[in-house]
């Protein structure tokens, strides 16, 4: 049974289909009539769910609401001091943060490799050009206008943090990776007024990539 072999069928099709489409015979004198438009508009995505309502201006208000179904953002929780001096550390270190006025220097990182005749030439080792094989991290950080000398700055280095503080500068600054404090170096020159620090990094798996 085929649908052509019932015109009446395409008829009501065609009605389903396009229902402002004007025929023969059918008298559209009227004003609202001669007003439609011919176009069907379609459903798209933006039409989909409950109809935005307008003010008096004219102008569309829509409320926006939580997605239930996306992924919230997960903070680490930090630790909890332990003791009542460490609370206490903890406590000044924010109050001193929130008071602070002094600006964030500039830096930059850089990775460094203690590359060998045997590396250059021979290839004996397992090193290869990434990260993974870089034994410092360089960071320099510019301190332009800064006049205190390098013997009464501030500098405090963690296995995972540096703070530095200066007259004119305040730096706090998470390290990408941990770092051996033992082996670590400081080089301040007072012409460029930058500081050079050396920082060994201390990995997980250094010993196979190196």
């Amino acid at each position: 049974m085929s649908i052509f072999e019932h015109p009446d069928q395409l008829k009501m099709l065609q009605d389903l289909l396009n229902p402002n489409q004007r025929r023969g015979g059918i008298d559209y004198s009227s004003d609202e009539d001669e007003d439609e438009s011919m176009v069907v508009h379609k459903l798209n995505p933006g039409q989909i769910g409950r109809p935005k309502t307008s003010d008096s201006s004219g102008k569309t208000k829509s409320k926006k609401k939580p997605n239930p179904l996306a992924t919230p953002l997960v903070e680490e929780e930090k630790k909890q001091p332990e003791s009542l001096e460490q609370w206490q550390e903890q406590q000044e270190r924010e109050d001193n943060d929130i008071l602070e006025t002094r600006k964030s220097p500039e830096y930059t990182m850089t990775y460094r490799q203690a590359v060998g005749t045997e590396d250059v030439f021979l290839q004996m080792g397992n090193r290869t050009g990434s990260s993974a094989s870089c034994e410092d991290l360089i960071l320099e950080i510019s301190l332009p206008d800064e006049e205190m000398s390098a013997d009464k700055m501030s500098l405090s280095l963690q296995e995972t943090e540096l703070d530095l503080a200066t007259c004119l500068y305040r730096l706090r600054l998470p390290l990408p990776h941990p770092v051996n404090v033992d082996r670590c170096q400081a080089k301040y020159d007072s012409e460029l007024k930058k500081l050079r620090l050396t920082l060994r990094l201390k990995r997980e798996l250094d010993y196979v990539n190196f």
